[in-house]
């Protein structure tokens, strides 16, 4: 007896539908970004220097530099724990790409450990191995 075929492929369900998100809050985007792009304030202007404040702020510290994107920020990161050749940083096999990324980039070594099962964060007991 042969298993029967589905008539049609059922349609994948969406991990995240952007789209939806973005409408949602469509209006204050346009009206907090219009003012930065008539005053090319997208590199180094008064909302860059607004938003280093501000986060530096809800971050609790004295400086927050604002980056291109998280592969910068990571590599900046360790650049500024003056990480490079010779040391080695470890990391979880289930992170993006541009963690190990930014580890090479400096000329350290990735390093990576298991994850817990269950929480799917480092496991802190195969660390030393």
């Amino acid at each position: 007896m042969q298993a029967s075929q589905p008539d049609a492929v059922p349609a994948a369900v969406p991990f995240l539908d952007l789209k939806a998100q973005y409408r949602s809050i469509k209006d204050e985007i346009a009206a907090a970004i219009q003012p930065v792009l008539e005053n090319c304030d997208f590199v180094g202007g008064a909302a860059v220097e607004a938003f280093e404040r501000n986060f530096a702020m809800f971050c609790q510290t004295a400086h927050a530099v604002g980056v291109s994107n998280g592969a910068d920020a990571l590599y900046l990161a360790l650049r500024a724990l003056e990480i490079g050749p010779g040391d080695e940083v470890i990391t979880v096999p289930n992170t993006f790409i541009a963690t190990a990324s930014a580890i090479t980039r400096t000329g350290a070594t990735v390093r990576f450990v298991e994850v817990d099962p269950a929480t799917l964060e480092m496991d802190a007991g195969k660390l030393e191995a």
